[in-house]
């Protein structure tokens, strides 16, 4: 059977000042069957509005959600109820329109459509199952942290807001600032005065560490709607500039305990995606695609670099899973350091 989507027990230093972590309370049961035509419905309706979803990420999760409801229709899985985990791993699975099993990266975009699907279906109070949470796959790659896919992504700011109480919007605002490069110190530091604008956000002032340089970053569009709600209400609750954004803890912002919460706000998120048993994927993995998607658009790595803090273009390629360096001209360079030695 689908189990019940995960819940975490509350983890103090997220809420704001003032603020106090609540549990969560539990997912609201659907009251009556739903049919899984008029589910797609508000489903597609929500993803519009909510903001989440580049135009791209939009059509591509659509097209793969609809091929799921054909294929659900054809056996006779009518009723959002009604769906199984069976039913998810022979979608997932299926043989391509070409006869041939899926590729791994294939495999990987098909499940997080349905996952993505199915937390929305929670969010709407549709569900209180994920047919998804049990279906391990191989890892896409065999770094540590690879880098997100824009999916994925998009499937985390879903679990992010998924929830009620204090943390929910502060655990979202954790995951937004992550979107703009910023490593978890930072994320622990960033003020309110620190924010381009009040009515208009578009972007952060970033403080860098021992190993990163301060810099501007860019909050992406479903970003900067989070950060700018939870300004707000900081502001209107009478908060002076100086007042931390995503962090509330009692221990100095910037330092290993605050950092630690903040890399436990985004494991979070990633454990209630369904990614918690993908063994390349790290709370680093979403500063990895920001560097990852900046490259994808056309930037050199140079310019990604300074947008990561890096000071290194090395570390900035080992981030976003860029090999620059053919191996014939590494073997060369390695050997023209033998002989020299």
């Amino acid at each position: 059977m689908a189990r019940r989507l995960i819940t975490h027990p509350p983890m103090t230093g997220l809420a704001g000042p003032g603020q106090q972590p609540r549990a969560r309370s539990a997912p609201v049961a659907a009251t009556a069957p739903v049919p899984f035509s008029t589910a797609l419905d508000d489903v597609f309706a929500h993803w519009v509005a909510g903001g989440q979803h580049t135009e791209q990420t939009l059509a591509r999760m659509t097209e793969t959600v609809l091929r799921f409801q054909r294929r659900l229709a054809a056996t006779g899985r009518l009723i959002v109820a009604d769906v199984q985990p069976a039913d998810v791993r022979g979608f997932v699975l299926a043989q391509t329109r070409y006869g041939t099993d899926p590729e791994v990266p294939t495999q990987h975009a098909r499940r997080t459509a349905v996952r993505t699907l199915f937390r929305t279906l929670r969010h709407l109070g549709l569900v209180v199952v994920d047919p998804t949470v049990d279906l391990l796959l191989p890892p896409r790659g065999q770094r540590a942290a690879r880098p997100l896919t824009d999916d994925e992504v998009v499937l985390c700011r879903a679990s992010a807001q998924v929830g009620v109480g204090a943390r929910t919007p502060v655990r979202a605002v954790v995951w937004a600032l992550g979107e703009t490069g910023a490593v978890s110190s930072e994320i622990t530091q960033v003020r309110l005065q620190d924010l381009d604008s009040t009515t208009q956000l578009t972007g952060v002032q970033l403080p860098g560490t021992r190993r990163h340089d301060p810099r501007e970053a860019l909050l992406s569009g479903w970003g900067a709607q989070v950060v700018g709600r939870r300004s707000v209400a900081l502001l209107r609750a009478g908060a002076p500039g100086s007042t931390l954004v995503a962090y509330g803890g009692a221990a100095p912002a910037g330092g290993a305990k605050a950092q630690a919460v903040i890399c436990n706000a985004l494991r979070e998120v990633l454990d209630r995606a369904g990614l918690q048993q993908e063994s390349d994927i790290r709370p680093a993995s979403l500063r990895n695609w920001t560097g990852r998607q900046l490259y994808d658009q056309g930037q050199a790595i140079e310019q990604v670099a300074a947008a990561l803090g890096h000071r290194s273009l090395d570390a900035a390629a080992e981030d976003i899973g860029l090999t620059w360096r053919s191996p014939l001209v590494a073997a060369q360079q390695v050997a023209a350091l033998q002989v020299a030695r």
